[in-house]
């Protein structure tokens, strides 16, 4: 368990006092059905802050408290299927779509702003079945964790369509669902070329006004226009800076063949994310500044994101 300054800050501002941190394993006997249809005999866990004896933080205001519970996949469990889930004090079961089950470590990992009772649930999915253009492409995994995240849907009810050229609309939308960002209220584009009723406009409004994304010029943001791969790692590297994440530097730096050709104002951005392993170079050792970004880099990208995300934490 981590705890951000945020979360502490407010852990003392309701306490004012000492407190006691405590994870408490437990099992499912106590639980509604739902409850114990999705955790099964995984584990579970009671998470509680308290104080004074009887008394509880109830939240983390404005802070996060990353969590990480061991656990060995089943014999056919998936990865992508594996997430948290919470049970509230009426019993109701909550899937918290941030975590993200480490195949290496063997956690599952997710953030949260308050302690409940968690458990690691189990939620089929049939993106690879449903699917029939992925099942052998390099980025299948990454690809069924996006549609498993809500982040992507195919592009029909059996493709994903995986090379085909990712639209900087697209690519905003895909963001701001990875924010879970509210965009009710966003009702009138500021761009001239991005229509009040286009599915994208609520999240590309989102992203302007967050310093996310900036228009191309002549206050047109060109939402149909494939998105460069240099477009991409500056969009990146703004929305970490939006979200307060500082990118982890798990990579040394490394100099492109191309790198001449990588947009001055978006060296320090292609430079973060590859320290970071958020991105990568091709064949050659070449970036591809201006090449297209494809539904697949977009959703191996997304992936490496949320994993560097929630280590962090």
């Amino acid at each position: 368990i981590g705890m951000d300054l945020a979360s502490i800050k407010e852990i003392n501002n309701q306490a004012k006092t000492d407190v006691n941190l405590t994870a408490t394993r437990t099992d499912t006997s106590h639980l509604n059905e739902d409850a114990k249809q999705a955790i099964g005999s995984r584990p579970v866990f009671g998470l509680k802050v308290n104080y004074d004896s009887d008394k509880y933080v109830q939240n983390f205001g404005s802070g996060s408290v990353s969590v990480a519970i061991p656990y060995a996949l089943g014999a056919n469990e998936k990865a992508e299927n594996v997430k948290a889930v919470y049970v509230d004090d009426k019993g109701k079961v909550h899937w918290l779509e941030n975590s993200t089950y480490d195949i290496k470590e063997k956690v599952l990992r997710f953030s949260t702003n308050h302690f409940s009772i968690y458990g690691i649930g189990y939620r089929q999915t049939s993106t690879s079945t449903t699917f029939t253009d992925i099942s052998n492409h390099w980025a299948k995994e990454d690809i069924e964790i996006v549609v498993n995240r809500g982040l992507f849907s195919g592009t029909s009810a059996t493709t994903f369509s995986p090379n085909m050229a990712m639209t900087r609309g697209m690519f905003v939308t895909t963001l701001g669902r990875l924010e879970n960002a509210d965009v009710s209220a966003y009702t009138k584009s500021s761009f001239s070329d991005v229509k009040s009723d286009a599915y994208y406009m609520g999240y590309i409004e989102w992203a302007n006004k967050n310093n996310v994304v900036t228009g191309v010029g002549d206050n047109k943001f060109a939402p149909e226009q494939s998105i460069t791969r240099e477009q991409m790692a500056v969009i990146m590297s703004n929305y970490a800076k939006a979200s307060d994440f500082t990118m982890p530097k798990v990579h040394t730096e490394n100099t492109f063949a191309d790198n001449a050709k990588i947009s001055i104002y978006a060296k320090e951005a292609v430079k973060q994310m590859q320290m970071a392993g958020v991105l990568s170079g091709k064949n050659g050792n070449l970036f591809d500044p201006q090449g297209t970004a494809t539904r697949a880099e977009v959703s191996a990208v997304l992936r490496r994101f949320m994993d560097s995300e929630l280590q962090e934490e």
